[in-house]
């Protein structure tokens, strides 16, 4: 590592704004599609809380799942065959991470609703590609939205250095954080409605289907719902990376008398990405119900009893609205823990990200420096 921290210090810290905006979207594309699978986990785990099926159900499963593996003996239905249920009680779906990361690889997908499915063939398992469904919405968000995120943050950076400071101080980076969590959201949260619930299962898959189904049957307000708790949640998230990252960046620096490096950059925004990660979790979580309102994972035609049922249009009494509202409803039907479901794969997700995207911004940067000066 110390071959490339040297490298990498070569950069003398000034770029032209282009730079910003380049590095940041390369770093947006790397941190959104190499955790994408845990997001999905998360997202499958946040909104599966309180999804139980009756005994009745579960053993109609497990004559189904036999009979697909019989009629497909070499295919990877064998072994992956739900247990039989014990007798009088409900079974959940799985909770954890790793249970979960399985048996959305295992469990067939349906692939259109089930008013539109014509054959009668059982869908089949998506294996590690499930849990990259709707990967499209980020790839094509990330690239503009990360670029007014790093030259946001570049600007306001500047503009608390430049006034006599020589490193940023706390507040500056909150309010760095803060401005460019504002410019990324503008874009990125209708995006991200429709990515939760193509991780889900619904809508075929399709990003475009998915658009214009929601616009259909929910209006266009279905897209920006969540946009106030979603800027509620993420602000906060943004001031407490940013600033987190800034100030022990600055104190690994000063304590060892050294310049940044690539490998403190990297230990830095890890941190800063757990810290900011765990703190806002219940705030993700209210996020997530209004962005999948009560929507039932696709994997089911006909949701048994006790899960959410579709949303079919913008006026159903079922849809939550406000964040206060599905404050209550997670309250009301999970208890202050609901607040928390999905913690483990939200921070192992953005632990890895934020240091993946800040590292690779970092690093962009000054490749894109070098090349200009030669």
């Amino acid at each position: 590592m110390s071959d490339i921290d040297e490298d990498w210090e070569e950069w003398d810290g000034k770029s032209p704004f282009w730079h910003h905006c380049v590095a940041g979207s390369t770093a947006g594309l790397a941190e959104h599609t190499l955790v994408y699978p845990l997001d999905t986990v998360r997202t499958h785990i946040q909104v599966c809380a309180n999804c139980k099926f009756s005994p009745s159900y579960q053993q109609q499963q497990v004559v189904k799942s036999t009979a697909t593996a019989m009629h497909h003996p070499s295919s990877q239905m064998r072994g992956r065959m739900p247990l039989p249920p014990q007798q009088g009680k409900s079974h959940t779906l799985p909770q954890g991470m790793w249970q979960t990361m399985r048996f959305l690889m295992s469990e067939p997908a349906v692939l259109a609703d089930a008013a539109t499915t014509t054959t009668a063939e059982p869908p089949k398992p998506e294996g590690i590609m499930r849990l990259w469904r709707g990967v499209q919405t980020v790839m094509i968000g990330c690239v503009p939205a990360h670029a007014i995120y790093f030259s946001s943050y570049e600007m306001v950076k500047a503009f608390f250095t430049n006034n006599g400071n020589a490193e940023l101080a706390w507040y500056g980076g909150m309010m760095a954080g803060a401005t460019a969590t504002l410019g990324h959201d503008m874009i990125m949260a209708p995006l991200d409605t429709v990515k939760q619930r193509l991780q889900i299962g619904h809508y075929r898959g399709s990003m475009s289907f998915a658009l214009q189904q929601m616009v259909q049957k929910e209006g266009m307000v279905a897209l920006y719902r969540s946009f106030p708790i979603t800027l509620f949640a993420n602000l906060p998230y943004g001031m407490i990376m940013v600033s987190t990252n800034e100030t022990l960046k600055q104190m690994w620096t000063d304590n060892n008398h050294q310049p940044l490096t690539l490998s403190t950059t990297l230990m830095a925004s890890a941190a800063a990405g757990f810290v900011a990660s765990a703190a806002t979790t219940p705030l993700d979580r209210i996020k997530t119900l209004l962005q999948t309102q009560q929507m039932a994972p696709a994997c089911w035609p006909t949701p048994p009893a006790h899960c959410p049922q579709k949303i079919n249009v913008a006026s159903e009494e079922r849809v939550v609205r406000t964040g206060y509202q599905a404050l209550q409803h997670i309250l009301k039907q999970e208890g202050a823990i609901g607040l928390f479901r999905g913690l483990v794969p939200r921070v192992m997700s953005h632990t890895p990200a934020v240091a993946i995207s800040w590292t690779t911004y970092e690093t962009a940067k000054s490749v894109l420096w070098k090349v200009t000066q030669q």
